[in-house]
């Protein structure tokens, strides 16, 4: 049987009144109270505490024909915030977001990745003129993600294998010696699974697909992310789907890479918002290179759901321009190459299909924050 002082229960309490506060703003003490069986002393000391850190504050007050008006109260949500990024050849994404996950500022800025202290140099100066100008403080934040091409080390030190970007064995030491908060690797399609968590709760097993620029995946079981013994769990870019088929980056034929990212698609012609402009209007080649994209994806999808019988969510850059033609296409492909031929419907788009890895990559510090408040704020 477990032991708890008297410090153990206030921290508790405390965390479940700010818990209940963040899942019912605008609720009264007495709400409180009654929902989480406290006194109203009790009630009332840990409000005061919340409100003195800054967390919590009243706002306005509820309706009432008798007595006085019970006080509101609701979370601060921008209380605290976190920074992720996403990491790309030529670019990045930078966005803020605040204690409910919701993206309170974002920018785009061209810079061209390197793995010298140079490039950490200039991203730690843009992340500061970013603070500066969404007026972010730096007491407010609780960390920095970074969304890299590659996959991390457990603890999101080191680069542990960063092909594309050439970044093995990249550390976050360059970049993390500039703040006082945490700073960490998280490989981009981690974020962007973190992201479709945090929009669709309720999605407990899942293959999760990021179709970006480079394909990406992850597994999720009991709605937590499995990453296997070293890491590599959902690396299904490299599942050969094509035998002694086109040159993949990691050196390989014929892996999903080649023919499901949005690199394969536009072939470095073109950027995806002019592609689908033009396949909108007509334009026979764009529709024709769609079709062969969709049914090369259909061959991985039916794949993947014949080792994991799961629901599979399809995210990244490239599903804000599905349509539910493309989907209705996509799901009679796969079932035509069912051996089966179960129903198609669970393959889904998924809820955040913008900015997802540079929120995903955010995202986590502010999970950390929210679980650990019963061990103290």
């Amino acid at each position: 049987m477990e032991n708890f002082s008297l410090t153990d229960i206030k921290r508790k309490n405390r965390s479940d009144v700010f818990h209940y506060i963040y899942g019912t703003p605008g609720c009264s003490k007495q709400n409180i109270a009654t929902a989480l069986n406290m006194s109203l002393p009790t009630v009332t000391q840990h409000l005061t505490d919340l409100l003195n850190q800054q967390l919590i504050e009243k706002c306005g007050q509820l309706s009432s024909s008798i007595g006085r008006k019970a006080i509101a109260y609701s979370v601060i949500r921008d209380a605290r915030v976190s920074i992720g990024i996403e990491i790309l050849e030529n670019k990045i994404y930078i966005v803020g977001i605040n204690l409910y996950g919701e993206k309170i500022a974002k920018e785009r800025i061209n810079v061209r990745f390197r793995t010298d202290p140079s490039y950490f140099e200039e991203l730690k100066d843009l992340v500061f003129s970013f603070l500066e100008k969404y007026e972010l403080k730096k007491q407010q934040l609780l960390g920095i993600g970074l969304g890299i091409q590659g996959l991390a080390s457990q603890d999101g030190r080191a680069i542990t294998y960063g092909e594309i970007l050439k970044s093995t064995g990249l550390s976050i030491d360059m970049f993390q010696k500039y703040f006082s908060f945490p700073c960490r690797f998280i490989h981009d399609s981690e974020c962007a699974a973190n992201s479709e968590l945090w929009e669709n709760p309720s999605i407990k097993d899942c293959v999760y697909l990021s179709l970006g620029d480079h394909l990406g995946g992850a597994v999720l079981l009991d709605g937590r992310l499995q990453r296997g013994i070293t890491g590599k769990s959902g690396t299904f870019e490299h599942m050969t789907l094509i035998q002694n088929g086109r040159t993949c980056y990691c050196g390989r034929r014929g892996c999903a890479e080649c023919y499901c990212s949005a690199s394969a698609l536009l072939d470095g012609q073109m950027e995806l918002e002019d592609f689908f402009e033009r396949k909108n209007q007509g334009n026979a080649a764009c529709a024709a290179k769609w079709t062969e994209y969709l049914n090369y994806l259909s061959l991985l999808i039916n794949n993947l759901h014949m080792v994991m019988e799961n629901t599979i969510i399809l995210g990244g850059h490239i599903t804000p321009y599905f349509t539910d033609e493309d989907i209705l296409f996509l799901r009679q492909k796969v079932y035509e190459l069912s051996t089966f031929r179960d129903p198609t419907d669970y393959i889904l788009l998924g809820k955040c299909r913008i900015d997802a890895v540079s929120i995903g990559a955010a995202l986590p510090f502010i999970t950390e924050f929210l679980q650990g408040l019963s061990e103290g704020i």
